[in-house]
């Protein structure tokens, strides 16, 4: 084991500091999965006596408090940083540190804080201030109130994430911000007391901290009722158009979720066939849903677990079962948002996105909850993260974001002189689908057909591919998928509007093509073909 960049880069600043540089504050922009958990017991180990008493580390998540605590006990890290330092899990106590040299709290703790402990303690002991994931603090914020007099007394404060930004395009609190002519940035430049380190997905590549990735989309057709009573059908999300987010909806909601999921169950089950420490994630949209996939997958034999926060302790211990291998172990959780957001699990092979969340941050954050290396599952050319996901066009922009830092990593560019930010498709936040769940009723829903993208390595090509026999389900989607790619050519080529020939085909055949059977798919494909012939 050795320090990747950033880390290396840290421990050289730390040195600057110990010689005399007056640094008073770190930024460390470093990409999820990059190994950012590993900095705080840089910063601890290299500065500590000699700047500071202690360190406080702040977190989003509890989990992450617990995760925290422990990455101070790995072995691995022990020896890489020659430190025996241990962390205190605390929420505003007294003493925080009891002895330890640092002590990892929540912001959610700090909001709570009304004695003040924290602020007291801060005054008590010189302190470095480790702020994880601040995208979290919206400037001007209750959690930005309540951290600011802890920032004000720190004898260095780091900010450390893979994010950068909010999801509704706030600022973050603490980060400095310049005005262009498109509008307020983030101010990446080093100064006379900031130093600014990047470590983006092409260096976690270049270093083997990230493995490649495949994505399996699901196109899906959706019917759906709306406030006034009248009927609406989409027969392809990935077009839909204006009417993205009451499909996706509606998809979410309904057969195709459950489709969705049962593809991505059965792929990662024979994934394990082979690779035993193959974990599987499933990313609900909200905790009614999550139950709803956790008894499916049950009553199906498979031994899910559910972490969601609507029950923190069952769900901490949850999480803990799904970082184990062997007796008591999880192989298969299902979460909300609690377990995404700098959930270390490098097991995890298999993600299953099903959930109406569409900002980058967020999908970015995700995604890579699957990308980390494994050191214990073999060699890095043969590890590889599979994402499920419905094919909607706001999921696609935020991989193709992904998909252009990959394209970074094979050009070699340099990152470090990389603007963070640059080239980021908007942030949109939530699709408008809170509004839309107020005013649709969901009908039906079903997958039309599955596409894969391999993002950062080719797919097998077709003649490297075993063959085998066709299966029932094997030909129905193939028939679905001639249909549909019929459709899309013959309205490129008359410049139709996209959907005026699938809502003939419905118009004419009154059945979605998800619930035809073979014969009545062989009937919609010679209609097509005679109606609209390319």
């Amino acid at each position: 084991m050795h320090l990747r960049r950033h880390q290396k880069e840290l421990a050289d600043i730390c040195e600057n500091i110990l010689g005399g540089r007056g640094l008073t504050d770190i930024v460390c922009a470093v990409t999820p999965g990059g190994g950012k958990s590993l900095l705080p017991q840089i910063l601890a180990s290299r500065l500590i006596p000699a700047i500071a008493d202690a360190l406080c580390w702040i977190v989003p998540r509890s989990v992450l408090q617990d995760q925290g605590a422990r990455g101070f006990q790995d072995p691995s890290h022990r020896a890489l940083l020659d430190h025996r330092l241990e962390a205190m899990m605390t929420t505003n106590q007294e003493n925080p540190t009891r002895g330890c040299a640092a002590y990892v709290t929540t912001y959610q703790a700090l909001a709570a804080d009304t004695r003040k402990i924290n602020a007291k303690e801060f005054r008590r002991k010189r302190y470095i201030l480790v702020l994880d994931e601040p995208h979290h603090l919206e400037e001007g914020g209750l959690w930005h109130e309540a951290i600011q007099p802890l920032y004000d007394r720190a004898a260095l404060r780091v900010l450390m994430s893979g994010t950068f930004e909010r999801g509704e395009g706030t600022p973050i609190a603490f980060l400095p911000y310049s005005t262009t002519d498109r509008g307020s940035r983030l101010d990446w430049d080093n100064t006379e007391s900031r130093a600014v380190i990047h470590y983006t997905l092409a260096d976690a590549l270049r270093e083997h901290a990230c493995i490649d990735l495949t994505v399996h989309y699901a196109n899906c057709q959706a019917t759906w009722l709306d406030a006034q009573g009248a009927e609406h059908h989409v027969e392809s999300l990935a077009h839909a158009g204006k009417q993205t987010a009451a499909a996706l909806l509606t998809a979410l909601k309904t057969e195709a979720a459950l489709e969705l999921l049962s593809t991505g169950v059965k792929d990662w089950q024979v994934h394990r066939t082979t690779h035993s420490r193959s974990k599987l994630l499933v990313v609900a949209a909200n905790i009614e849903q999550a139950q709803k996939y956790t008894a499916w997958l049950q009553d199906r034999g498979v031994p899910a677990r559910i972490a969601t926060s609507d029950d923190s302790t069952a769900a901490y211990q949850a999480i803990k079962a799904f970082k184990r291998q062997g007796s008591g172990a999880v192989d298969c959780l299902i979460t909300v948002a609690m377990a995404y957001e700098g959930l270390d699990v490098p097991a995890i092979t298999h993600l299953i996105c099903l959930t109406h969340i569409r900002t980058k941050p967020w999908i970015e954050q995700v995604v890579h909850r699957a990308t980390r290396m494994d050191p214990l599952a073999g060699p890095y050319a043969e590890q590889r993260a599979y994402i499920y996901a419905p094919d909607d066009r706001p999921f696609r922009e935020c991989l193709g974001y992904i998909l252009a830092q990959r394209t970074t990593a094979l050009a070699d560019s340099p990152s470090s002189t990389q603007v963070i930010g640059e080239g980021i498709p908007n942030a949109q936040g939530l699709l408008p689908t809170d509004r839309a769940e107020s005013s649709i009723q969901p009908l039906r829903s079903g997958v039309l057909e599955m596409r894969n993208q391999g993002l950062w390595a080719n797919l097998a090509a077709p003649g490297q591919m075993e063959t085998n026999q066709e299966t029932p389900k094997e030909r129905l989607d193939r028939l679905r998928k001639k249909i549909e790619q019929h459709v899309r050519a013959h309205e490129q080529s008359k410049k139709l509007s996209h959907g005026t020939v699938n809502r003939a085909v419905y118009s004419q055949f009154r059945k979605s093509r998800t619930a035809m059977t073979e014969s009545e798919l062989h009937k919609v494909m010679q209609w097509v073909h005679k109606i609209y012939p390319l």
